[in-house]
């Protein structure tokens, strides 16, 4: 709204307490947990997570974007989230596929 640093500033003050708990939540499960202003999200997946035949379920609609390295990476919504951090079985629904030949 104001600006990038402004607008990160304005960020952490306002949720300090969402981040202080994720922060805190993902050192005591061992997740990795990037703070605000780490750097934007699928640049972020690209160089420190993505490799080839990883399946990573991330919470950010760019999360896809690692598949670019040969990995499945999917990005859901908070629900799907909770469940496979508590180690909850994650499925993925695919419809029937179909063969075209040409």
């Amino acid at each position: 709204q104001m600006g990038g640093v402004e607008d990160l500033k304005r960020a952490k003050s306002l949720n300090e307490e969402v981040y202080d708990f994720l922060s805190s939540a993902s050192a005591k499960y061992g997740l990795g947990f990037w703070k605000p202003g780490s750097g934007i999200i699928h640049q972020i997946i690209l160089e420190n997570y993505a490799y080839p035949g990883l399946l990573l379920i991330g919470t950010d609609s760019h999360t896809p974007n690692g598949g670019g390295l040969g990995g499945v990476l999917i990005g859901v919504g908070g629900a799907d989230a909770v469940d496979v951090m508590a180690g909850l079985p994650w499925e993925l629904k695919c419809p029937k596929v179909i063969g075209v030949r040409l």
